[in-house]
């Protein structure tokens, strides 16, 4: 069942959110762009679905924070520090590439063994995924099949046709949420309009990734001299790995706290393109070359992936691509390894 909110209605919905108990996270305009708030209900006019591109960390930081206690010893006792099952988030606005990355980050933390950590971020957060009603130079989803539109993984789904939004549910947690708010029935002319958006945005993707055969050419490739080129720009500074959508690796670290006298475990995020990343004991670095850092994060998402989870580990967000200082474009890496770009 699809419905119609107006737009004048937006801020009654948040609201209605936020009444259910949920958090609610939404963009809202910034200085240069649109960025993710925590929204209170007496801001929520302040709510803008009206952007194209988000460069704060992605949806992952929910669900895998920068930084989290796991544990904590004291006084010889060991005492887990799970997320609260009690605290209920909602995030409103979310792009169909940060949604499918989330789908592919559930492969990873809850296989087996589960994390317990995501798993309970996970049940408590509510998706209300938007459809994108326009793209950059940075997009390049449609070469994976994840945007600009959504089919699956999302709760709510929202797709913005002028003056109204389309609202879709996606599962009985989103049905549930929208049961006892009034919205009337959508028509076929909406439905019509929103294949017609969706047609439309991926006429304005230009920017592509040729996945026939990626893994074979990719394996052929792991001495191609391409990888000591690209260490000669890249600096290592690992903002793709921090900014990328799928990017799930961290480091365990145990540190005193002096207040409690108590000793906490804790993860962090890390990242294969830094240096310390592969140091074990004594000083060993396993990719002490910075190619090899570079390689192995290309490899990772446009190859083992496939191995690994059985999809390729990108969403084409082209986050990694806007925000590198070297401007290394991962989308010419493949073309380049393909023979289609010199």
């Amino acid at each position: 069942m699809a419905f119609v909110l107006k737009k004048d209605e937006l801020s009654h919905f948040c609201r209605h959110i936020i009444s259910k108990g949920y958090s609610l996270f939404a963009p809202v305009k910034g200085k240069f762009r649109n960025t993710f708030k925590k929204i209170s209900e007496n801001r929520v006019e302040e709510v803008s679905l009206d952007y194209v591109r988000i460069t704060m960390p992605p949806l992952k930081t929910l669900l895998m924070p920068p930084r989290e206690i796991l544990l904590r010893i004291r006084e010889g006792k060991v005492e887990e520090v799970l997320p609260n099952p009690e605290d209920k988030i909602a995030m409103l606005g979310v792009h169909p590439c940060d949604v499918n990355a989330t789908n592919l980050l559930e492969r990873v933390y809850m296989d087996r063994p589960k994390d317990p950590y995501f798993e309970a971020r996970r049940k408590s957060l509510l998706i209300m995924a938007l459809n994108c009603k326009s793209a950059d130079e940075y997009c390049f989803c449609t070469s994976f099949g994840t945007g600009p539109s959504l089919e699956e993984g999302f709760d709510l789904l929202l797709t913005d046709l002028g003056d109204r939004f389309l609202i879709e549910a996606g599962s009985r947690k989103g049905s549930e949420l929208i049961e006892d708010f009034y919205m009337s029935k959508a028509s076929s002319t909406d439905i019509m309009e929103k294949d017609e958006s969706i047609r439309r945005v991926k006429g304005m993707i230009k920017r592509h990734v040729n996945t026939a055969g990626l893994q074979r050419i990719m394996t052929g490739a792991l001495y191609n001299p391409i990888w000591n080129e690209l260490a000669g720009k890249c600096i290592g500074c690992g903002a793709c790995n921090m900014i990328c959508p799928t990017c799930f690796c961290f480091n365990v670290i145990d540190e005193p706290e002096l207040d409690s006298g108590s000793i906490i475990r804790a993860r962090t995020w890390d990242g294969c393109l830094l240096w310390e990343y592969a140091e074990v004991a004594l000083g060993g670095n396993f990719r002490k070359d910075l190619s090899a850092r570079i390689r192995q994060f290309v490899n990772h998402k446009m190859n083992y992936w496939l191995n690994q989870y059985g999809a390729l580990g990108c969403v084409g967000c082209g986050r990694c691509i806007e925000q590198c200082p070297a401007k290394i474009d991962i989308t010419s890496i493949v073309a380049m390894l393909r023979g289609e770009l010199l």
